[in-house]
C-alpha cells in the first residue's frame, strides 16, 4: 500500500513539474497614455535605453523602436560569472503614437532570456527588476517630469527603511 501511494505521489509531482516547466514566459509589456507630445516621449525613451546600455537604439518609421541586447559591464571575472553563475540578457522594444498634440500612447516591451551555464541554451525568463517594463516607464516619467516627486534611489531607501 505504501509503495503504491509513493509511486502515485511521485508520478503526480513529475506530471505537475513537467506541466509547469513547459509553460512559456512572455515579454514584460506596459501600454500607457502619457501627457506629453510624441517627440518628447521618443527622446525620453531613447535617453533611458541608451543610459541603460542597450545597444543599437534605432527608431523605425518614426514610431517603432527596437534596441539590441543590453550590454553588461565587462569585468575580469566575466568568464567565471557567465560560466558558473549564469547570465540574463534583455532586449527592449517601444512604440510611440501621438493621440493628441499633448498626449501620446507608449508601449514598452522587454524580453529577457537566461541560462545557468555557458553550455545551456537561452530560455525566456522573467525580467530582472532594473530591466522590467515598469521600471523603464518610471524612468521615462522621471525624464519627462510627469511625476511630482521623482523616484530615486535615495527616496526608495528613505521610504523602505525610515532613516533618522
Amino acid at each position: 500500500m505504501m509503495r503504491r501511494t509513493g509511486w502515485a505521489v511521485l508520478s503526480l509531482m513529475l506530471a505537475v513539474g513537467f506541466g509547469c516547466a513547459t509553460q512559456p514566459l512572455g515579454p514584460d509589456v506596459i501600454d500607457v497614455t502619457l501627457q506629453a507630445p510624441a517627440d518628447r516621449v521618443k527622446a525620453a525613451v531613447t535617453k533611458v535605453l541608451v543610459e541603460d546600455d542597450y545597444c543599437c537604439v534605432d527608431w523605425k518609421d518614426g514610431t517603432q523602436l527596437q534596441a539590441g541586447y543590453r550590454e553588461e559591464q565587462p569585468s575580469i571575472w566575466e568568464w567565471m560569472v557567465k560560466g558558473r553563475l549564469g547570465v540574463v540578457r534583455s532586449r527592449a522594444e517601444a512604440s510611440v503614437t501621438p493621440e493628441t498634440d499633448q498626449s501620446s500612447r507608449l508601449r514598452i516591451q522587454v524580453s529577457s532570456e537566461g541560462k545557468r551555464t555557458m553550455f545551456d541554451s537561452w530560455e525566456p525568463v522573467t525580467p530582472q527588476v532594473p530591466q522590467s517594463a515598469e521600471n523603464k516607464l518610471r524612468l521615462i516619467k522621471n525624464e519627462l517630469k510627469l511625476v511630482t516627486t521623482p523616484y530615486t534611489t535615495q527616496s526608495f531607501i528613505k521610504g523602505q527603511y525610515k532613516m533618522q
